[in-house]
């Protein structure tokens, strides 16, 4: 073969390659495939024969409490201060706390508590056992279950110091805590303490991220010689939130704590 056919032949070469590079890139760098990522509640991961197989499951645990705590500062419980004029979001057994709260406004324009007025109350209505006059009633008092996600939860009471009288958080039904108040003995307040709302505060930190319940509790006794007892309770105005605001020298007891339910 002549140089010159030699020539001719590597330039046909030469063509070939360009043409096949050029008409059939994938041949030559296709990328590998993707995977695709697959999710599952249980995977089993196999290595080389003779390898350890290892297993894996997703296990799903309790909320942490960054979870599940409010961006607010406060958090309303429906219908916590009774602004319906009904027990909505309540239920009541035993007829102490009545059908229906007791409107304010009304209660005030009759002179109803002994010819004095009801103070330092938030809103239009409050729950009570006492029905006017010498009338004390026992009965019970509890919210739907609600989302604790915050540490406090604060409300406006009226209570003696009492066994019979005391406001409830209820985990699961049964209670978890159980908070004693006596708001007759904040200062200032002895002169018209029967009638005056005062500001208390129970710690939900134990129960953060849980259902709860809000139960208060106006049991009725007889003293001796036949006397009946006519401590009450009035409470309204519960909410949440990240500060407690309580009363001085409110709380009577330190609270029990129960979270094993």
């Amino acid at each position: 073969m002549n140089s010159k056919a030699i020539l001719v032949y590597i330039i046909f070469l030469v063509i070939i390659a360009i043409l096949a590079f050029f008409i059939l890139p994938g041949a030559l760098h296709q990328a590998p495939p993707a995977q695709t990522s697959i999710s599952t509640s249980s995977a089993t991961t196999v290595a080389a024969p003779n390898a350890t197989i290892k297993t894996t499951s997703t296990t799903t645990l309790p909320p942490t409490y960054s979870s599940c705590i409010s961006t607010s500062f406060n958090q309303s419980i429906f219908n916590g201060n009774f602004s319906t004029g009904t027990y909505a979001g309540w239920s009541t057994s035993g007829t102490g706390f009545g059908n229906s709260p007791t409107n304010l406004s009304y209660a005030n324009s009759q002179q109803e508590y002994y010819s004095t007025k009801w103070q330092g109350y938030d809103g239009r209505f409050f729950a009570t056992n006492y029905r006017g006059g010498l009338l004390v009633v026992g009965g019970n008092l509890t919210s739907y279950p609600f989302l604790v996600n915050e540490p406090y939860l604060n409300f406006k009471i009226i209570s003696p110091q009492s066994n019979l009288l005391y406001v409830q958080i209820l985990y699961n039904g049964s209670p978890a805590i159980t908070d004693y108040f006596n708001s007759y003995r904040v200062p200032g307040n002895q002169q018209n303490a029967t009638s005056t709302f005062e500001n208390a505060s129970i710690t939900l930190l134990p129960l953060l991220c849980r259902e709860v319940q809000i139960k208060v509790v106006a049991g009725t006794s007889t003293a001796s010689g036949g006397t009946a007892n006519l401590d009450y309770i009035a409470v309204t105005g519960f909410y949440m939130s990240k500060r407690p605001i309580s009363s001085p020298d409110i709380m009577s007891s330190s609270p029990a704590v129960n979270t094993s339910s």
